[in-house]
């Protein structure tokens, strides 16, 4: 007996064999995903993701272990890529960049003329310690959340131009020369901007959501590129 969790892969969209039982397996990216159901409500399912294959050792840090709504996993093929297309975002070819489908997407593309790229949902905006000059992407430690001053919630978008983060409040980061510092957590990010005394914080997602994050905005911002090693 197979179970029909999804169509098709959350991740790279492969119609792939299945496990049996309430296990989902894709033979293409090595996504495995558990069926749960809460004890007294059989129709409220999550899905614990149990493993993903080799070339996804920065989404692993924020899938395997972790439980998701439908919801969330449906957001995976917008979310999580593997390391190499990470670092072709980061070298600002985003060729393989599935764009955002979300309604509040198409309204921010009417209202601002200009292509949503990234939208990550339930953030909080922070000031924080100021970052030193230059880049890094690769999610690493907790943002230390008793040393922000919080600002306000809401979501994430990035534009081809710009981060942009609606709330009670509209805040503009341009994703320009005036960028000079960022920094990803395994929780958030952080950006820093010439002649301010404090980084802005983006805080709240996973660390999956934080590389792609990371990786576009390097890709944005040539001066925030780090070399390859040699």
């Amino acid at each position: 007996m197979t179970t029909e969790l999804f169509s098709a892969c959350p991740v790279c969209e492969h119609e792939s064999p299945q496990a049996s039982g309430k296990i989902y397996q894709c033979g293409y990216c090595g996504l495995t995903v558990k069926e749960k159901h809460k004890i007294f409500d059989k129709n409220h399912v999550r899905y614990v993701v149990q493993a993903i294959g080799e070339g996804y050792d920065v989404a692993r840090m924020g899938l395997v272990g972790n439980t998701f709504s439908a919801a969330e996993v449906a957001l995976f093929r917008e979310q999580v890529y593997p390391d190499a297309v990470l670092a072709e975002f980061a070298a600002g070819n985003f060729e393989h960049l599935t764009l955002p489908g979300s309604v509040l997407a198409q309204i921010l593309l009417e209202q601002l003329r200009e292509t949503v790229y990234l939208h990550i949902d339930h953030l909080r905006r922070a000031h924080g310690p100021a970052l030193e000059p230059g880049g890094d992407r690769f999610p690493q430690g907790k943002i230390p959340q008793n040393q922000m001053d919080w600002q306000d919630d809401g979501n994430l978008f990035l534009t081809n131009v710009r981060i942009v983060f609606p709330s009670n409040k509209f805040t503009f980061i341009r994703m320009g020369r005036k960028m000079v510092g960022l920094k990803t957590f395994e929780d958030g990010i952080a950006v820093q901007l010439k002649g301010e005394d404090h980084a802005t914080y983006f805080v709240g997602c996973k660390p999956h959501q934080a590389a792609l994050v990371g990786a576009y905005i390097q890709g944005r911002v040539p001066g925030l590129r780090t070399e390859p090693a040699a």
